[in-house]
């Protein structure tokens, strides 16, 4: 599915002519809200049955959205220069405008990020800390092998390799830069840990302590059994659901959605936690402005 069901909706990108599109449901002045955030050249429409499913759900906002060049975004100038950088930037400009209120009530934020979405996810709760209250990761780990960063294409191959970059694009409704970006070494910009199996994002969530979920395909070749062994090692809370033989990324299937549903549902959103976090956002008057201060390039883009 590369196509939303869902109708669009557009967040203005600020020192930029661009726009990011996004899909939601629930009520706009919910004080709970999950960010859906997709994979390498996912659209929004890869979360269309979650959203499907979390309609009516009372007191939840669920939220996916569409990077830059893919579905309904804006491509980038010239249709260059896609990378995780841009992404992140965007990403938190999005949640300024659209995800955290001004009228001082104070909002719950949880993201779940499929694949390299999941990577995101990592950086955002590293550089907005307790703002990010929880995190779902659909089939990526706190590492990722060299080898198994070919498996991000598993997906996408026919009879056994990629299409065209044509092809490709027109397949998945994203643009042909956007394609093109994403198989550049230069696609993946931002700062990360290494060693000889390769890139490790551990560190990220060292001061993370909220709830953790991860979604796992049984046969999948980039987030296999070591590294949700490796996950729960590190995060005693998190809680594992393995799609039995699916690849990368696991679908959203009835029981997929069930178990997002059922675990934002079990979120503590209670006076306690409201204070505290007023408290919190109450000596963050200066957060943003560092923000932009830091990815101004970025976003300029």
């Amino acid at each position: 599915m590369t196509i939303s069901q869902f109708p669009a909706h557009f967040c203005p990108l600020p020192h930029t002519p661009r726009h990011l599109a996004y899909s939601e449901v629930g009520d706009v002045n919910s004080t709970h809200v999950l960010l859906c955030l997709p994979g390498l050249l996912e659209t929004r429409a890869s979360f269309d049955p979650l959203l499907q499913s979390a309609q009516g759900v009372r007191g939840l906002r669920v939220i996916s959205l569409e990077y830059g060049g893919r579905g309904d975004s804006s491509a980038l100038p010239g249709d260059q220069g896609y990378a995780m950088s841009v992404y992140l930037a965007d990403t938190l400009d999005f949640i300024k405008q659209v995800v955290l209120r001004d009228d001082g009530v104070v909002t719950r934020l949880e993201v779940l990020g499929t694949s390299m979405g999941g990577i995101l996810a990592m950086y955002l709760a590293h550089e907005l800390g307790p703002r990010v209250d929880g995190l779902f990761f659909n089939d990526i780990g706190l590492s990722l092998h060299w080898l198994s960063i070919y498996g991000l294409y598993d997906g996408m191959k026919v009879q056994g390799s990629l299409p065209k970059p044509e092809v490709l694009a027109a397949r998945l409704h994203v643009t042909l830069g956007a394609v093109v970006s994403a198989q550049s070494p230069d696609h993946f910009d931002l700062p990360y840990r290494k060693d000889w199996k390769g890139m490790k994002f551990g560190h990220l969530l060292r001061n993370f302590h909220g709830p953790m979920r991860l979604i796992h395909g049984g046969a999948s070749g980039v987030c296999p059994s070591s590294q949700v062994r490796e996950m729960q090692q590190a995060f005693a809370q998190c809680e594992v659901l393995e799609v039995m033989g699916a690849g990368h990324p696991a679908p959203f299937t009835p029981a997929v959605c069930q178990f997002v549903l059922k675990a934002l549902s079990e979120a503590p959103v209670d006076a306690a936690f409201t204070a505290a976090r007023q408290a919190q956002e109450d000596t963050e008057r200066g957060f943003w402005p560092w923000i932009k201060r830091r990815y101004q390039g970025a976003t300029r883009m």
